[in-house]
């Protein structure tokens, strides 16, 4: 996607390290599948993928063998659950980062919204709301929808700076959502959703940027407050 702040092919080798160090999809020694096969259900393009996995064989993570394929390094060998928690530190770090960042941009955004949305967008805010919560209370995996939630808000401000950290605020709600999960704060995660996220839709639609500006501080705080 041109304009988004995180390349990618960067996204895509953070999505095969998350595979292989957080859900432990792929052990060291394992085989990839082929280059058709995980693009597909990563949903990216084959270019994309052999850009990022050129990244991770250059980080060691992954070594391409001509004529066999792409396989996890076995270097990791007995250390690998402790590499696995070294990743999963750094990837709290990486997260923590990522809520610094947001409760710079979106508050502001949500204020924005509630002033520039569109009754069109106002209905599809409510409706990822209404969803989301949908989803939790049913127990299933919501973390496209809560991407999109923060997706059309920021596309609602109608500021095309705004606009073109969408790819990166969309990449951090998933490793904010995933990385909970690892860390047994699913329930604090689901919770903040439930929350705040119909109060930020509700602000919106009643056009008062107050409200919206201060419950999505909130949601973005108490995001930071439950990953420590």
């Amino acid at each position: 996607m041109k304009g988004q702040f995180i390349p990618v092919s960067q996204t895509i080798a953070n999505r095969i390290s998350d595979m292989i160090f957080l859900d432990k999809k792929y052990i060291p020694g394992s085989k990839l599948p082929n280059e058709y096969d995980l693009s597909a259900e990563l949903g990216v393009s084959r270019a994309s993928l052999r850009e990022a996995i050129k990244i991770l064989a250059a980080k060691g993570i992954l070594v391409i063998k001509r004529g066999s394929g792409t396989f996890v390094s076995d270097s990791m060998g007995e250390n690998d659950d402790i590499y696995g928690m070294k990743y999963l530190e750094d990837k709290k770090k990486l997260v923590k980062h990522w809520f610094e960042f947001r409760l710079i941009l979106e508050p502001k955004s949500a204020r924005l919204a509630a002033e520039n949305a569109d009754e069109k967008q106002i209905e599809n805010i409510s409706a990822f709301s209404e969803k989301i919560t949908q989803l939790i209370k049913s127990g299933k995996p919501f973390t496209k929808e809560d991407q999109q939630f923060h997706a059309l808000i920021a596309e609602a401000t109608k500021n095309d700076v705004i606009k073109l950290t969408m790819p990166s605020i969309e990449s951090a709600v998933s490793d904010a959502i995933q990385t909970s999960s690892k860390v047994g704060h699913t329930e604090k995660s689901n919770e903040n959703a439930l929350l705040y996220h119909p109060a930020i839709a509700r602000f919106i639609k009643y056009r008062d940027g107050d409200g919206a500006e201060m419950a999505m501080r909130f949601h973005i705080l108490r995001g930071l407050k439950d990953l420590e």
